[in-house]
């Protein structure tokens, strides 16, 4: 399994792995990357069926399978213990590697993730599916778009969003149908009482894929963790409001890390 991988950053400062949403890539992070790098060293990577990284032909991809590439990426790089920031199915990564190799996890910010995927978010993911399948990349997006944009934005912006409609259109319909069915096998949520390390759970306001229920659902497991909601913010709050979004994650990291 081949993984695409950046460093970047402080080269002595604590590590940082930033965990992609579930169709995009680590370019996804090139507007964040500032608020991180002067203080962390960076590791950014696509996942499988991700970006450059190995598409293979069996499915599904889990965020189970996703955190045991991870497990393997950091072995190869001698990485003992990393801070980990994911979002979406990121998060969902995250979790996965947190609850069950918590020894090696310094610090926690999952956004927008969940714990276990219940009934209402696998009918979501499922309308996606067969969406792609009537329409391909182009109509998946358009049923998407309104779980994973929040309200404000898309009465603000729904041009803006023309890019990520083509190069969400552009990734392999087999690597995609893998990445959305993983993401409804998701469940960690009665190992999340395992994880120790600090933790903060970011979430959106106007967020309707992945609501609040789903951080409580998590903050009552995991001893210790906070909740921060950002507002005027979906699910992809890290694109729509990514000024919110990195002071509050910048900042719990520098304050549990430096």
């Amino acid at each position: 399994m081949n993984l695409h991988y950046r460093w970047q950053g402080k080269e002595d400062g604590p590590v940082l792995v930033l965990i992609n949403g579930l169709l995009t890539d680590l370019s996804s992070w090139n507007g964040h990357l500032p608020a991180y790098t002067d203080h962390f060293r960076v590791l950014t990577y696509d996942c499988r069926g991700q970006g450059q990284s190995d598409k293979p032909e069996e499915g599904p991809y889990t965020p189970e399978q996703h955190a045991e590439d991870l497990h393997n990426l950091l072995t190869q790089l001698n990485l003992t213990n990393v801070a980990l920031l994911g979002v979406s199915n990121g998060a969902c990564i995250a979790l996965q590697f947190a609850a069950r190799w918590p020894e090696r996890v310094t610090a926690l910010v999952l956004a927008n993730g969940y714990g276990r995927a219940d009934t209402a978010l696998k009918v979501k993911l499922t309308s996606w599916l067969n969406g792609m399948e009537a329409g391909g990349g182009p109509l998946r997006f358009d049923i998407s778009s309104p779980w994973i944009w929040g309200a404000s934005y898309l009465n603000k912006h729904y041009e803006a969003l023309k890019p990520w409609r083509e190069k969400g259109s552009a990734l392999p319909v087999y690597a995609v149908r893998h990445l959305i069915a993983g993401g409804m096998e998701h469940d960690v949520l009665d190992l999340a009482a395992n994880i120790t390390c600090p933790t903060l759970l970011l979430t959106g306001d106007e967020d309707v894929l992945t609501p609040v229920s789903y951080s409580h659902d998590l903050q009552r497991r995991i001893i210790g963790s906070q909740i921060v909601m950002l507002r005027e913010a979906g699910h992809c709050m890290f694109l729509e409001q990514p000024a919110q979004f990195t002071q509050a994650a910048a900042q719990f990291l520098t304050r549990n890390l430096l």
